[in-house]
């Protein structure tokens, strides 16, 4: 069954899919193998020694084990396609939006906030590739990961790690992917987030130098300090030291600067805005921080300032793909 992906909205006229855990399709697709990836450890930030500085190294020489299940869309200029690859051991789902013409062009990845999936963002996605850019809408690892119950605290510590640790590796493998193309220009990355998403890409901001754009909508964190003195005294230790590994206050420092465009509404009811400015403080001078009177979904007037911003970063320089929406 085929549904209208890119054109359903809420009562105010935003893009539902921002709706953490709203379903907006139902997919029953069959599965045809594509592609292998590329080359080497990837990790900018390794220690001369050859031992990972980082948790978030990863062999990029493993085969992505590209699937395309086909496009799920029609009558649209933008052809919105099913894939999916292998990273860490998981298979992440993505959809690839894929503007019409063989030219080589910019790419971005899209990660969504808690409770979401690749759905959440696919109508932003597609209004970038509306404007001339490859894109591809994620589910991190972390929302596909089975819930699990009854861990013991160290245990349950070091699953909220790992999976921290494999969303960044997801992503960073989706760039692989969008490099791999023949149509994507790999010196012209970008990446968006949101909520949860946005912690992640400040996450990635500080060990990823493929990417030259940066759009964190609605991100924050809360020092390590603060949670290891909420912790009990035998597991502070461990606090330190794993959600100091994955501590987005720290890693974003190593961002470079100009890269960032961090979006937040003053009227955030989910994220503190401790939690925001601290996000905001953290972040390399130069960084553009935007406020606006919205939420913690933002506005539309947030929307029309990342595409913008997104355009000059990664030097989309085509006429828009006629017949596509290339904005809220």
């Amino acid at each position: 069954m085929r549904a209208n992906i890119l054109n359903a909205r809420d009562s105010r006229g935003y893009p539902r899919a921002m709706a953490a855990g709203r379903a907006l399709l139902v997919l029953s697709l069959g599965v045809v193998l594509l592609a292998s990836g590329c080359g080497g450890d990837r990790d900018e930030n390794a220690h001369p020694t050859g031992k990972p500085a980082s948790p978030f190294v990863y062999d990029a020489s493993r085969p992505l084990e590209v699937r395309d299940a086909g496009r799920v869309n029609s009558d649209y200029p933008i052809a919105v396609r099913d894939v999916s690859y292998v990273s860490g051991g998981r298979r992440i789902e993505g959809f690839l939006a894929v503007p019409p013409g063989g030219r080589r062009r910019p790419a971005a990845v899209y990660l969504h906030g808690s409770g979401g999936d690749r759905r959440q963002l696919l109508v932003h996605a597609v209004w970038l590739a509306g404007r001339g850019a490859v894109t591809l809408a994620i589910t991190a690892p972390s929302a596909a990961a089975p819930a699990e119950s009854g861990l013991a605290p160290a245990a349950a510590l070091r699953r909220q790690h790992d999976l921290a640790v494999a969303d960044v590796v997801a992503v960073r493998r989706g760039f692989d992917l969008l490099e791999a193309r023949r149509d994507v220009d790999g010196s012209r990355l970008g990446f968006v987030g949101w909520s949860a998403g946005a912690r992640t890409g400040a996450l990635l901001a500080g060990v990823e130098r493929r990417a030259k754009a940066f759009v964190l909508m609605s991100g924050g964190a809360t020092p390590v300090s603060a949670y290891a003195a909420a912790a009990p005294q035998a597991l502070r230790a461990d606090v330190r030291r794993l959600l100091g590994e994955v501590d987005p206050l720290r890693t974003i420092r190593r961002a470079r600067a100009g890269t960032l465009l961090l979006q937040d509404g003053r009227y955030d009811h989910v994220v503190p805005r401790s939690a925001l400015n601290g996000l905001a403080r953290a972040a390399p001078k130069g960084t553009d921080v935007r406020w606006y009177a919205a939420g913690h979904d933002l506005d539309e007037a947030a929307f029309r300032d990342q595409l913008a911003w997104l355009a000059r970063r990664l030097e989309i320089d085509g006429p828009p793909v006629r017949g596509a929406i290339t904005g809220p």
